[in-house]
């Protein structure tokens, strides 16, 4: 007995994933475990399992067990650094390695704290208070923390010993900010805008876009151009790729409720989305998305300084895949 190849080849715990086996006796007396706990078999056949990741995974590979006969495989599953959280884009990570969430809150709730502060153990802290509904997260080139309100349509930018202060006001559903290779911040309005602030606070339209019913997600890529996904209402949604002088092209259609991205360490963009009915991060190393991790209802991702760390976000809890 064999297992040949797991699809993908990480998740957090509630992901799906598929092992290839050959070699197996029949479907009888077959049982999984990863990191030593026993993982529901939800399929089988004599070619492939369909398996889902176990809560309380504490060490890593997968093993497949029939009778006394056993096969393992290498396998990634993110550790869980955090809960309590209430995510609805990407965290960030500074270049000392701590990582920041947003805890949103429901529309219009002030919530005691609206931005917390992990370490890579895992210690969580709370950051920024007075923030209603806190959305995107960038952090600039002058190494400051900005934090986008949905609420009020404000940017907020805190220096690390969390002073505050408005940045810019007016920008509608404020929801994802990313700043472009010029230093310019970059606001998506849910509504169908996204807006350029300067450096010196000037607003100006960049582009529009169909309007999103949660948020639009930002991430720049390594040739200064700006992704945005904005989940609607349709089971076939877009990445678009937006010029540095406005311009809009689709650069993938047929994603379920794409949400937040990251460019890795390769250059590869990365998003939190489903796929052919299957949910996690994907890559795409050309226009084909690759199932990278899987993972019930991943919303964002962001990569430690290094890039050996990424660290993705479902609604509730922060994980590190390493």
């Amino acid at each position: 007995m064999k297992v040949k190849e797991i699809r993908p080849q990480a998740a957090v715990p509630g992901g799906i994933i598929r092992v290839k086996v050959e070699g197996l006796s029949g479907l009888d007396d077959l049982r999984v475990e990863i990191g030593e706990v026993e993982a529901p078999l939800l399929g089988a056949s004599k070619e492939a399992l369909t398996v889902k990741v176990p809560e309380g995974v504490s060490s890593t590979g997968l093993v497949v067990y029939q009778g006394q006969n056993r096969a393992r495989h290498s396998f990634k599953v993110g550790k869980r650094l955090a809960q309590e959280l209430y995510c609805v884009a990407n965290p960030v990570v500074d270049e000392r390695g701590l990582v920041y969430c947003a805890f949103s809150g429901a529309r219009g709730e002030k919530v005691p704290f609206s931005v917390y502060v992990i370490d890579p153990d895992g210690n969580k802290q709370p950051f920024l208070a007075d923030i209603v509904n806190a959305t995107g997260l960038a952090i600039g080139p002058d190494g400051l923390l900005y934090v986008s309100s949905r609420h009020t349509g404000t940017i907020y930018r805190s220096s690390f010993d969390k002073q505050l202060e408005k940045y810019v006001e007016g920008l509608g559903l404020a929801t994802g900010i990313v700043f472009d290779r010029d230093g310019n911040l970059i606001v998506g309005d849910r509504g169908g805008t996204l807006y350029s602030v300067s450096p010196d606070r000037r607003v100006s339209v960049l582009c529009e876009l169909e309007p999103s019913v949660s948020a639009y997600h930002l991430a720049t890529a390594p040739d200064g151009s700006i992704f945005v996904t904005g989940p609607t209402l349709s089971t076939q949604d877009s990445i678009y790729r937006i010029s540095t002088d406005g311009g809009v092209e689709t650069f993938f259609k047929g994603l379920g409720r794409p949400q937040g991205m990251a460019f890795d360490p390769e250059g590869n963009l990365q998003v939190a989305a489903s796929f052919q009915g299957r949910k996690g991060i994907y890559t795409f190393r050309g226009k084909t998305p690759e199932w990278t991790v899987s993972g019930p209802m991943l919303i964002g991702l962001a990569y430690s300084p290094s890039g050996d760390r990424l660290y993705v976000v479902d609604s509730t809890s922060l994980y590190a895949v390493y």
